[in-house]
């Protein structure tokens, strides 16, 4: 499949990228610098130049599936957060209802919910909003929702279960393992569910849902 990556040059994206081109998919990075464009020609992955904050149809035609990994970041203020993880991403969904892209993937987070009040009640609250427009398209949606994210190496074990709410940590490698390993396990269509760090391969725990 060729595969869009929206958020490219972020740390878990880029492990998607890497992960993506080693497989038997192909991966494109959307970006919003040219300047990030040199990293991807490095890795032999085309990019495409797109911003969340504007149509990106130009970036999703053509292609069978979206890996959406994109964020506002912890330096932006909270209207970033609303424009890229809530706005952006509905944007995102619409432009692969428009274009006949069916299969999307969504970097979420654990603890979404549209009345949050927690410390990064803006992020969870974005999120929610934009994973609950996600589960009423007819898109063949996968939403994958990571503990507090680590750059510790990927041991490839997890822990996955369908309750969206607790506590714990993730690798970014082992999230993009599941991003990827998720495109060809179709009964992660239309399912939620949170990934922290355990004892059981990434296949496994998802063939387990």
């Amino acid at each position: 499949m060729k595969v869009l990556v929206i958020g490219a040059n972020g740390v878990t994206a880029t492990h998607v990228i890497k992960q993506l081109a080693e497989s038997d998919h192909d991966p494109v990075a959307m970006i919003r610098d040219p300047l990030h464009r040199e990293k991807f020609d490095k890795l032999g992955v085309p990019t495409v130049l797109a911003d969340l904050e504007y149509p990106i149809d130009h970036a999703v035609r053509g292609c069978d599936a979206i890996i959406f990994a994109a964020g506002s970041g912890g330096k932006t203020g909270k209207d970033k957060t609303v424009l890229i993880d809530h706005i952006g991403a509905i944007r995102s969904m619409v432009a692969a209802q428009v274009n006949n892209v069916q299969r999307y993937i969504m970097l979420s987070s654990i603890n979404n919910d549209i009345n949050s009040q927690s410390p990064i009640a803006h992020y969870h609250r974005a999120k929610a909003h934009a994973d609950n427009f996600l589960i009423e398209t007819d898109l063949d949606y996968t939403i994958v929702c990571p503990g507090r994210l680590t750059d510790d190496a990927g041991s490839g074990l997890v822990a996955v279960t369908e309750r969206l709410s607790g506590s714990g940590m993730t690798s970014r490698e082992n999230v993009a393992l599941t991003l990827v390993a998720c495109l060809d396990n179709h009964n992660t269509i239309g399912k939620a569910f949170s990934l922290l760090e355990g004892d059981t391969t990434v296949n496994e725990a998802l063939h387990a849902l």
